[in-house]
Order: C-alpha cells, then structure tokens, then sequence
C-alpha cells in the first residue's frame, strides 16, 4: 500500500478549498496560516504551545488579524476592478455590520483596516450605537443605524453629526418617519434618511425565508412612495439619500443576487426620478463564505466568488442607471459581514478521551457459559466471509435481538448478555471490513460505518462556540493541527464537555456530500492531540449560549509586527466560574457564605478538622476564579 502523505492529508481535509489560501500544512505535517495569503507563515503547533506555556489553557480563540486586513483589501480591490471594468464613476463603500462579530478588538481591526478606505459600520441596536459612538472615528465614514428605534436611539444618531459621525438613519418603518422629523427640529439637525425597501425576490440557503414579502424589516411600494410623499409635504424629501435593501445571510447562489438587483435597480431608479438627492446604494449583506470548500450552491458553499459578486454588482447598478439616464451613478455600499471575518478565527481544542468502536478480532473469546445462544454468536463470526457478508449481517441483528428478550426475561445473565453484545460489535466490525472486497456495496452494510465510529471528547462547548452548528446545521471544516504526515485511520465523531446529547459534531465537511465522521489519529499518551475548528470568525462568539454555564473561552489575537516575528497583540481572558455563575444570579460572596456555614456544621460535629476545613474553603474560592473548561495537562 502506498506510503501517507502530507499530500493526502490535505487532499482529504480539502484545507486548499476552504482555506482561500490562507491556511495550510508544512512538510511536518503541521497547519500553518499565512494571514496575507502569499505572505510569512505561522506555525499553530508553535502558537498553541507559547499560549499553554504562558498558562493560557485551551480551548481557546485564536484570531489573526492580518486576515482581516488582507479581506478588506480584497474586497476593495474587487470593486475597484469590477468599476474600472464598467466604467462607473461613483464610489465603493465597505460598511461592517457590527451584529457579525461585537467583540471590540475585532471591530477595532477591521476599523483600522479600512480606515484609509472609509470603511463604515453598520449598527441594528441601541447598545451597538452606543458603542460605535464613542470609536468610529474615520472622518467622513459611514454609519448606518438600522433595527428598532425608540427616542433614544433617534436623538443619539443624530447628536453623533455634531461631532463628525456621518449617522445615517434607515427607515425601515414608517412611525419612524414623523420621529426623526421631531427630534431633528427640536435638535436643530438636520438628518441624513435611507429607505430600508422590501424586495419581493428571496435569497438563497439556510435565510432564504428572511426575504420576500414577509420579511420582517422594510417598506413596500406603496410605503416607500408614501414615505417620499410626506417628507416632500414636510419639505425634508432632501434628507433621503440612501436606498437599502437585505434579503438574507449566506446567500449560496449568485443566480439568488442577480434576481434581487434586477428588482432593487429598478426601484432605485424609480425612487431617484422622485427625489434626485438619492445617491447611495446598499446593497445590503449576503456574500457567502465557502465552508466546505464545494463551490457549489449547497448550504455551507457558495457558487461565486467574491469578485465576481462585485462585478454583477457594479454591472446591474451601471445599467439601470444608465438606461434612465442617471449621469452620476450612485455610491455602492456593501454590508459583506460574514465574508469579512469568518476566516480570521480559529477555535482550538483538545481530544481529553476517546470511546474507541470495538476491533475487527481473528477470533472470539471463549462463551461465559454453555448457553446455546452464544455460541451462535461465536460459530456465525467464525464463518463470516465476503459470500455471507450480508446475510451474516441480518443473522448477527436477529441474534442480538434475541439475547436482549431472553436478558429481559431472566433467561441470560448479566455477563453473558455482555458477551453477546461484545461478540455483536465484533461481527459488525468484521462485517465492515470484510464488504470492502465487495463490488456492490448493500445499502445496509454501508450504513454500519456511521455505527462502527469513535466518539473523540473534546474540551469545548457546541453551544457556546459553535451554536450555529447545533441551531441551523451550519458545517465548519474541521481537522487536526498536527501528525498530519500520518494517516488518520480513525473514523471519529466529537463529543464536547456538556451533558446534553446535542453536545456533538457529527457532521462534517465533504466535496460532495455531508460526511458522518472525521478521520482523526490514535491519541498518543505521550502528547496532546489539538483540532482546529476554522472560519469561525462570524455569529458564533455573540451567539453562544452558557449550557451548563461553559462561559467564553480564552481568545487570542496573533499578528505579525514589523521584523515578522509572531505576536500576541490582545490576549481576552475567558469566562471565570464566578462570572458564569453570576449570569446566573449566584454571587460568590453568598456563595462562599453558605460553604462556611456547612463547613462550621461539619466542624462541630467532628467530621472535619480545622486544617481540612481551611482547605475546603481556599479550594472553594481558587475553583470560583477558575476557567468553566476542564484543567488538562498540556
């Protein structure tokens, strides 16, 4: 058999799929990201050890932001290519929706990123306005104020223009209308408006039923037309100078964003004969991030690319203005979130144990007892072979069934039904091995290898990193960080720390199907075995939840500096158990209370001595400081 590979690692892993080329693996079969695509790499095997020998435990975040820089730049130049190429002689505005990923060091990056650019921010609360207030800086940049308003939000929008934010305020309901129209005469401000509109045409994949006419934000025709209607009666149809519109996340299919622009160009033109001081076109969020690195439209992939987005962008807007006459074509705002920070993060955890499958054997052990039943199984083994294989299979099921009536009816003991679902296990992994050699595959014994499959425990939290995996089946290509010049001939699923059967990943990237399991190596005793969780930089952090209150892991940011030596620009400290409890409303001093009080109990009563009861407490307090995710030696 030929030799493994770093090769067939890759190819097996689809790393150069999904990687964009910013991740890879070295001839020592280690992952390695280059943050800059053609740039210097960086060893992870190398960063997880500095992060474990700096008491930074795993699991943990890692971000590069110099992949966030290099997609801000990529999709400039995308649409910069995409106006030279048709000629369009309005400007391409980046705008960042800040619900994608709230964490402030993220933002500040992509901030900073495109600050020579004019990069915006987009909010869709109170609470993101707020913040965004006080950091947005870049002179001229947009910000855009989307979602819900009450008062509030309204007057904070527009104080912002005193000092240099350029607010603008989407009316995405009517009521909000008359609102602004108060609170700026009152203020003595004057507003800039977008129209959020609500196209008829849908996107494609897991938000698809976000768009269309039930969509939950936006104006209809004869709203939008209302709304310019009023503001002409009020004199402030001049304030209008944006048209939005949103029809999904990850949209797969880029057949979904033609349909959508042939729709949305029409109404921007339609709304600029009513109020030329129109000028700007967002045309929302929706690029997709190809996770499974399929280029197809499927679910986790993406049949485009970015450019080419960008180029059927400027395309269908050039037209439309072009064909009712509109001279100077309208600045092209993009709220390309999930496209802009799903590479940058990588989650990072360790394989703690592992539930292996039981082993193809030459022969069975010998029967507990003289029961009939279970040398049946041992006979049925003996004989399997390529000719029987299936009918074997049939047999070995009516054999267990069996013995788990006869168990229930008193009639097999405890260790003989354990030799029996041993010697089950056994056929079925012989089974399994055996229909290799076979021409036609029965669809039966190809199910068994999604039962003949490890179970590889892993120290993280489905819910808190990667709650989307779990609440709208999105895959994330997972794989090992090392050893990756040996073959991986274990077919694992991972289980994570919490108690719920959910707490599982059991599906898995594949260029042509969804796989049942990953191959993964044998666990060394002898050094930890880390996998890497990848394009992971968008929804999941803000959306994870505190199951069994496993809080926020350690995060990282990994940067380059100047001599292009690795550094830790900002290193967030996970969730301690006592910031976890008090989510929860437990406050460590009632909680430290109450331990005391028992403890005196126990004193008094002569079940602990004073020095085991000072030890009691000072472990108490040290666990509460703690991290939620197990201590495991590196």
């Amino acid at each position: 058999m030929e030799s493994w590979d770093v090769s067939k690692s890759v190819n097996l892993y689809g790393i150069s799929n999904w990687g964009e080329g910013y991740f890879d693996v070295n001839s020592d079969g280690d992952v390695i990201v280059r943050p800059n695509r053609n740039g210097q790499s960086i060893n992870f095997k190398d960063i997880v050890r500095s992060l474990v020998q700096r008491g930074i435990q795993v699991p943990v975040l890692i971000r590069f932001d110099g992949i966030i820089r290099d997609r801000v730049n990529r999709f400039q130049q995308a649409f910069r290519s995409a106006f030279q190429e048709n000629e369009y002689n309005g400007t391409y505005r980046a705008v960042f929706p800040v619900k994608v990923n709230q964490q402030r060091h993220v933002v500040d990056t992509i901030r900073l990123a495109g600050r020579d650019f004019g990069l915006g921010l987009e909010v869709g609360s109170k609470p993101e306005l707020i913040a965004v207030l006080a950091m947005h800086d870049t002179p001229g940049a947009l910000l855009l104020c989307n979602g819900y308003k009450d008062r509030e939000y309204i007057e904070l929008a527009l104080v912002g223009r005193k000092f240099g934010r350029r607010s603008i305020i989407i009316i995405e309901q009517l009521s909000e209308i008359d609102q602004v129209l108060e609170i700026a005469n009152q203020l003595g401000i004057e507003p800039e408006l977008g129209l959020r509109m609500k196209p008829a045409a849908k996107g494609s994949g897991h938000w698809e039923s976000s768009g269309g006419d039930k969509a939950k934000f936006g104006l209809t025709a004869p709203e939008l037309v209302w709304a310019i209607d009023h503001l002409k009666k009020n004199g402030k149809d001049h304030w209008v100078k944006l048209l939005h519109f949103h029809v999904g996340s990850q949209i797969t299919s880029i057949t979904a964003i033609k349909k959508v622009l042939r729709e949305a160009t029409r109404m921007f033109t339609e709304l600029w004969k009513l109020c030329p001081s129109l000028s700007i076109f967002d045309v929302g969020g929706g690029l997709a991030v190809d996770y499974d690195g399929s280029r197809t439209n499927f679910a986790s992939s993406m049949d485009y690319t970015p450019e080419e987005y960008a180029r059927d962008v400027v395309y269908s807007i050039s037209q439309a203005c072009q064909s009712a006459g509109i001279v100077q074509m309208p600045d092209i705002v993009t709220e390309c979130g999930r496209a802009l920070v799903a590479h940058h993060a990588v989650l990072v955890m360790q394989v703690v144990d592992v539930a292996p499958t039981v082993e193809v054997v030459t022969e069975l052990a010998q029967p507990p007892s003289d029961n009939e039943l279970l040398h049946e199984f041992q006979e049925l083994h003996d004989k399997l072979s390529i000719k029987n294989c299936q009918e074997s299979l049939h047999d070995a099921i009516g054999l267990r069934e069996e013995s788990m009536q006869r168990f229930i009816n008193g009639d097999l003991s405890l260790r003989e039904k354990a030799y029996a679902d041993t010697s089950f296990w056994h056929i079925m992994a012989k089974v399994k091995r055996i229909s290799t050699g076979m021409k036609y595959l029965p669809e039966d014994v190809e199910r068994l290898g999604e039962e003949l499959r490890d179970t590889y425990f892993c120290n993280f939290s489905v819910f808190q990193s990667l709650p989307d995996f779990w609440a709208v089946d999105q895959l994330f290509p997972i794989m090992p960080l090392q050893r990756l010049r040996e073959e991986p001939n274990r077919r694992a699923t991972l289980a994570d720390m919490t108690c719920d059967s959910d707490g599982k990943i059991d599906r898995f990237i594949d260029l042509k199907d969804v796989n049942s399991f990953l191959n993964l190596h044998s666990v060394k005793s002898t050094e930890p075995y880390y996998l890497g969780c990848f394009l992971v930089g968008a929804y999941q952090e803000i959306l994870g939840d505190l199951h069994n209150l496993f809080g926020d892991t350690n995060a990282v940011h990994v940067d380059l500096d100047d001599t292009g030596a690795v550094q830790f620009t900002h290193v967030v400290e996970g969730d301690t158990v006592r910031e976890a409890l008090q989510y929860v409303q437990f406050e460590q001093p009632d909680l430290v209370e109450r331990l005391r009080i028992s403890v005196e109990k126990a004193l008094r009563e002569g079940s602990l001595t004073p020095e085991e009861a000072a030890k009691i407490q000072k472990r108490y307090r040290e666990a509460l400081e703690g991290y939620t995710y197990l201590c495991v030696d590196p």
